[in-house]
């Protein structure tokens, strides 16, 4: 396999020697690259997604409308209001290159969802006026197709259709008026329509500000209490995932059965005050004991397939009621509360100690968000039934070439919350106690992003009575030393405490994961990006003279040889001593599908994908994925289980806007 290395990698350096032009592409994957790996990310982009498609009008955002953008903290956004301010509007691209505090980079992810110029706001009632020219349709549908018949189809025990699909449209005019609905089928299940998804969404309608009947997401605070499920966690970028900016109300319109409310919520302004309220009535997936009539478990893979699984959906109704207000004290900040209320039709049957009990729960939250010149102060503290949860973070913004945040966090063993989204080694918060600090300089020789976390768990369940802790720490290096070639590297360390079995005993031991990563980038034109990945893992138990290691390389191309047609592939060599040693590699795909498979094993992967549009609105993009595993007989393991060794998968999708 390193003879592949040599030759991608010559073949890189041969095109990178004969091309001499640059123009920078900025692909919105790039921003789930270390976000959540191995999870589905297609919720995060669908908020992208939505964020895009209604930009926030520069010249007449407020400091908390431009803060809800991503990678944005709020003394940035203040930063930016102040230029803007200065110079009497913005209206060309050049106007932000020079923000005191607020780097050009940080300005350039940003574009895609931020509008410049002056734009006539509309009333509600000129949705109606005879303006059908500004009403935008847009219509997606989707088929994901395993080529391989796994076991569970060979036995018949999924006896329905393998073609996993989707469809969704939206109707929006001019950012005040949208209706959006969204039908999805798994592989297996059996009604095109095994999950529905629908939203109306009316914004400045008198006083009020935003309301939405139907499905839709709440965030708010640092997402102790309540959040969406579109969170970022520790990557690349040190500084810029805490703190968190909470964007309200947020329409619903992803495949994620679980994580969204179901009502009504709207939101209301009145001076310094704002005001939201929301109702939500829906059914869950959930595991009944039929003799005490107490929820075992909740249900999240949304899947529907078998006589058992459809048995277990919409088992229990949960109702939540809510409202929260936030008051901005000053221009330098605003505090929030936040009160609501579940109920589930059945109760919960409390398996170990860091599960829930009853069937009413209640949460109290107060959040803070402060800045002052260079300095922010952010956080949330929750109460629920028996516990609580605390994070603050304190970000220090020296200049556009040095930021520092530091983060402590609290999360008590009996808090437990079904619609939290807290940072931390874990995606609930529950259980943890961690101290964050991270750091992002930059350099004549490049940036330096650099982060290191403490956490621990002082009690995990009752079959492991006793506290674990670790830490982890990432050094991220990215420079240009030539116009039209960027190279990355990437060192991570993990270490963690582990219950392992010891002659039936169970007991504490360390493990020790090390992460080294070094990438190309060679970006000759605007229509050509060639990308090469070098990955070495290494994971050493403390009680095995032996570690498992692993490695990944790839090379990837993308070619755009006409406005409406582009190319991209990529083919992935790997080879790992064990699933520990494990390695990802985030892929591109078709719009609002995010892949970041987990590779394991000797084997290799390759993926081509094609998109073209044409001049009237339609779309078309297809991609085409393979596996194979040389020295495998079979793939998988139980329903999943594949005879031979390739596993390969095609996805279909159709994009009108009109």
């Amino acid at each position: 396999m390193r003879k592949y290395f040599f030759f991608l990698f010559f073949l890189s350096i041969t095109i990178f020697a004969q091309v001499d032009t640059l123009t920078n592409r900025n692909d919105i994957e790039n921003l789930f690259e270390d976000s959540s790996v191995g999870q589905d990310e297609s919720y995060n982009y669908d908020i992208l997604e939505y964020l895009a498609q209604n930009p926030i009008l520069l010249n007449t955002a407020s400091i908390n409308d431009l803060a809800k953008i991503p990678f944005i903290t709020l003394t940035q956004a203040k930063a930016i209001i102040r230029h803007r301010n200065m110079l009497g509007g913005i209206y060309d691209v050049d106007q932000l290159k020079f923000i005191e505090g607020v780097s050009f980079g940080t300005i350039e992810k940003i574009l895609p969802f931020i509008k410049l110029g002056d734009e006539q706001l509309l009333t509600f009632t000129d949705i109606f006026e005879n303006k059908n020219k500004q009403i935008r349709l847009n219509l997606r549908t989707r088929g994901i197709y395993d080529l391989q018949k796994e076991e569970a189809y060979q036995t018949n025990k999924f006896p329905n259709s393998r073609w996993k699909t989707y469809n969704r449209f939206i109707a929006e005019h001019s950012n005040k008026f949208r209706i959006s609905a969204l039908i999805e089928k798994d592989p297996g299940e059996k009604r095109i329509n095994d999950f529905t998804t629908f939203h109306l969404q009316i914004r400045n309608f008198d006083f009020i500000k935003n309301i939405i009947f139907g499905d839709y997401t709440f965030e708010f605070g640092q997402g102790l209490t309540m959040w969406s499920r579109y969170a970022f966690s520790k990557g690349s970028e040190a500084v810029e995932v805490l703190p968190r900016n909470s964007r309200g109300l947020i329409p619903y319109l992803s495949t994620d059965e679980n994580q969204f409310l179901r009502g009504i919520a709207f939101v209301s302004s009145y001076e310094k005050f704002t005001l939201s309220a929301f109702f939500s009535s829906k059914y869950l997936d959930a595991s009944v004991d039929s003799t005490s009539n107490l929820i075992t478990a909740l249900r999240i893979d949304g899947l529907h397939r078998t006589e058992n699984e459809i048995s277990k959906k919409n088992n229990v109704n949960e109702k939540l009621f809510g409202a929260s207000i936030e008051f901005d004290i000053t221009e330098y900040g605003n505090v929030g509360l936040l009160f609501y209320k579940s109920f589930y039709s059945n109760g919960f049957k409390n398996n170990s100690l860091l599960d829930p009990t009853g069937n009413q729960f209640s949460y109290f939250s107060a959040s803070y968000n402060f800045g002052y010149d260079k300095i922010n102060l952010n956080g949330e503290t929750a109460f629920g039934k028996n516990g609580f949860a605390t994070l603050n973070s304190l970000e220090l913004i020296v200049d556009k070439n040095l930021s520092l945040v530091f983060s402590y966090r609290n999360y008590n063993k009996e808090y437990w919350n079904n619609h939290s989204n807290g940072f931390g080694e874990r995606d609930f918060p529950q259980n943890e106690v961690g101290f964050y600090s991270g750091i992002r300089l930059k350099t004549i020789y490049g940036t330096f992003n650099f982060y290191y976390d403490q956490f621990s768990f002082p009690y995990v369940s009752d079959k492991y009575p006793f506290a674990s802790n670790g830490n982890d720490f990432l050094i991220y290096y990215s420079t240009k030393p030539f116009k039209y070639f960027e190279l990355r590297l990437r060192y991570k360390n993990e270490k963690k405490e582990i219950a392992t079995a010891i002659n039936d005993v169970y007991t504490l031991t360390g493990k020790r994961t090390q992460n080294i990563r070094g990438e190309f980038i060679f970006s000759p034109t605007t229509y050509l990006q060639l990308r090469s990945r070098l990955e070495f893992v290494t994971v050493t138990p403390q009680l095995s003279q032996t570690k498992d290691e692993g490695y990944l390389i790839f090379q990837d191309l993308k070619f755009q040889p006409l406005k409406n047609l582009s190319f991209s592939t990529r083919i992935i060599f790997f080879k790992t001593d064990s699933f520990d040693s494990r390695v990802y590699e985030f892929e591109n795909d078709l719009i609002g599908v995010m892949t970041n498979p987990v590779l394991y094993g000797d084997g290799m992967r390759w993926y081509f994908l094609t998109r073209y549009q044409t001049n009237f609105g339609l779309s078309f993009s297809l991609k085409y994925s393979e596996l194979y595993k040389p020295n495998e007989k079979f793939l998988g393991s139980g329903d999943s289980k594949i005879i031979g060794n390739i596993d390969n998968r095609l996805s279909l999708q159709l994009d009108y806007q009109f």
